[in-house]
């Protein structure tokens, strides 16, 4: 039997594509869930990342807190540093009284003993002292004694310029009773001395950011 199709051939191409108009509708539809898939995961870890940026934010804001609180340590010590350089400066440059009077007791002669003596870095060295002279007041025994300790104050490191200021025949009845009777005055000579005191070298600070210098090319 033979069929003869009278549609028209617009009618025939129309019908022949109305069965594709499901799949494609079909395919749009996934696309737009897969679209919304994809957004929803994007969203989700947006808000997941914008919760963790929060969070940080909250222990930034804390640990800012601490620090903030304890600043004030932290200046409290740079101004300890800085005054510690400061006295250990001025230590630095300072005259050492103590150690000067220690020294010139080591050297001083047996026979020498002082009556006064004072040391100032703008003053220097000066001192009263006395040392045992012969009943013929001859000049070989007491003098001899202040000229020795002219010379052993002059070969101190910290004391320079030893200059004897004066020195005459006195007597000294200073000493201390015997058997509850009074000593006999000694004849002595009393002698002015002075000199001027050394003043520490500064101490020389490291240039910073200094390095040690290359070798020559060729030095092995």
């Amino acid at each position: 039997m033979l069929r003869i199709n009278l549609l028209p051939k617009e009618v025939l191409e129309k019908r022949r594509y109305e069965k594709w108009y499901q799949w494609v509708f079909i395919g749009f539809g996934g696309l737009i869930l897969f679209v919304l898939l994809v957004y929803a995961y994007l969203l989700l870890s947006a808000q997941a990342k914008s919760g963790d940026l929060q969070a940080l934010k909250e222990q930034k804001a804390k640990y800012q807190a601490q620090a903030d609180a304890f600043a004030i340590f932290e200046k409290k010590e740079d101004d300890l540093a800085k005054r510690e350089q400061i006295a250990q400066t001025a230590l630095a440059n300072r005259v050492n009284a103590g150690k000067i009077a220690n020294e010139i007791s080591l050297v001083l002669p047996d026979e020498v003993w002082l009556s006064t003596m004072g040391i100032s870095e703008v003053d220097g060295l000066t001192m009263s002292a006395n040392t045992p002279q012969s009943a013929s007041e001859s000049m070989d025994i007491g003098y001899k004694s202040v000229a020795k300790t002219l010379v052993v104050l002059n070969e101190l490191p910290d004391l320079a310029d030893v200059w004897l200021a004066s020195a005459a025949n006195s007597t000294f009845s200073g000493f201390a009773q015997q058997n509850g009777q009074t000593a006999n005055p000694t004849n002595i000579v009393l002698f002015q001395a002075s000199a001027k005191v050394v003043q520490p070298a500064a101490p020389v600070a490291a240039p910073t950011g200094s390095s040690v210098p290359a070798p020559p090319s060729g030095t092995q």
